[in-house]
């Protein structure tokens, strides 16, 4: 493509437009889609662009993440050892996996490893690591195990270093000790305690992982929540440069990286800046993850229940779009609380959505509820194939989530889709992988989960 132009022909263009659904040709002039209609149309508008020829090949506009951890991504799947399940069916694998690595790291440099989601189900110990065992792989270096991102195993360094051996861990983290008391080294939300990576790391992990992941997979824009200072350095570096043809919506996670008087102090609005990065909103965690690093139900609130009320209270009345993460019933509604009290107090107009909540929406009541206050529903179909099978154990202690996707589309609901993507699940970046998900209802065994509510196609 010479300075951003190209005439496509000969396609079967699928244009989301009710008013011209079908196309063969589209024309692109400086980057920006300008014609789409006939392959004569198109020819007699482009004036010597550059022709490609789509040979009868379907072409459907650029996807749309609607929820994703793009830096974080790139950098578990760049920087970080990546030890997915499968091939990786054992601690002892994971382990030997671990000790190579470690004699390639300076002893001091942490080592994140990144596994599975619901390793203690997968793999055939049935269990987590100890920090005992960890210890035994290295002293020197602090070493965190992230299962999924919610659930972690850390050996004792890594324990000491952020702040977690003698101190009271933060509300909504979950830390296992053994019956002298010491950490056992399992933990649940722990992962943004960790350090970040580096400005220039985290360049070049985008540098060599973004086609793979995320480009080749046609996506084109990214509804991002950026881990630290340096994702939001090295996204904007790229975008300098031309090397990252990817539009960004950016939302801050809010207790992490900033708290809201800090933001408010800001003056942003959603939608602020320029076509290829925009402010969004702010990013919450209601929750954690929902259960104690072995399924074992937990309702893990991060918040005191008037602060969250208050807090989306004032973040409504500043104008700000809410993303709030959710791992169960009890956060939905709270949630809902404080959306009603913003509104009674606030009247307005809002997009305010809950992360994960048409994965997690079960009462018809709640549905009601959620709809009446035109609150935004997300939906992560991969986790169908990912968690589908511990979902289905008999006797499952984990909060019900059922993707009722069928029924919410039935009832009208706009619900979105995306990766979240932290690179837990490298296959479910892709949103055809996710729209499949949303189809089949297949898990990584082969079976089906919950397949009356399927979508189709």
């Amino acid at each position: 493509m010479q300075n951003g132009s190209l005439a496509l022909v000969n396609g079967r263009f699928r244009t989301m437009d009710p008013s011209l659904p079908l196309a063969e040709a589209a024309l692109v002039q400086d980057g920006r889609i300008t014609r789409v209609g006939s392959n004569s149309e198109v020819r007699a508008a482009a004036r010597g662009v550059e022709e490609f020829d789509a040979a009868g090949r379907t072409v459907v506009p650029g996807f749309i993440d609607g929820h994703a951890h793009f830096e974080m991504t790139c950098c578990a799947l760049a920087l970080c050892l990546s030890v997915t399940t499968p091939p990786y069916n054992t601690l002892a694998a994971i382990a030997a996996a671990i000790r190579e690595r470690i004699e390639m790291t300076p002893p001091g440099e942490w080592l994140v490893v990144r596994c599975s989601f619901n390793l203690y189900a997968r793999v055939e110990e049935g269990r987590l690591f100890t920090r005992q065992e960890l210890d035994a792989i290295s002293e020197q270096h602090p070493i965190a195990i992230h299962s999924s991102l919610h659930v972690s195993m850390l050996n004792t360094l890594a324990i000491k270093e952020l702040g977690l051996w003698d101190n009271e861990p933060p509300r909504g983290t979950i830390v296992h000790y053994a019956e002298d008391g010491t950490p056992t080294g399992v933990m649940t939300e722990v992962w943004d305690l960790v350090p970040p990576f580096t400005r220039s790391q985290v360049t070049g992990a985008i540098r060599e992982k973004a086609m793979e992941l995320f480009i080749s997979k046609g996506i084109t824009t990214i509804h991002n929540l950026p881990y630290s200072e340096h994702d939001m350095l090295a996204v904007q570096d790229l975008h300098e440069s031309n090397e990252l043809p990817i539009r960004f919506r950016v939302y801050p996670h809010v207790g992490h990286q900033i708290d809201l008087d800090g933001l408010l102090a800001m003056g942003l609005k959603p939608g602020f800046g320029n076509d290829w990065m925009r402010f969004g909103g702010v990013k919450i965690f209601v929750d954690g993850v929902g259960h104690d690093g072995y399924g074992n139900r937990v309702y893990d609130l991060k918040w005191e229940e008037d602060a969250l009320i208050e807090f989306i209270c004032r973040a409504h009345a500043a104008g700000q779009q809410l993303w709030m993460h959710v791992c169960s019933q009890p956060a939905i509604r709270l949630i809902c609380d404080g959306i009603e009290e913003a509104l009674r107090r606030h009247p307005a107009p809002h997009r305010h959505r809950i992360e994960h909540s048409a994965d997690y929406l079960i009462d018809d009541a709640d549905i009601e509820r959620v709809e009446k206050l035109g609150i935004l529903t997300i939906t992560t179909p991969a986790f169908i194939y990912a968690q589908g099978d511990v979902l289905s154990l008999p006797g499952s202690q984990r909060w019900p989530r059922r993707f009722r996707l069928r029924t919410l589309v039935d009832r009208g609901f706009p619900v979105i889709g995306c990766s979240d993507s932290t690179g837990s699940i490298p296959d479910g970046i892709a949103p055809l992988f996710n729209i499949a998900c949303a189809v089949t209802r297949r898990t990584l065994s082969g079976g089906t989960y919950v397949p009356e509510e399927a979508l189709t196609v």
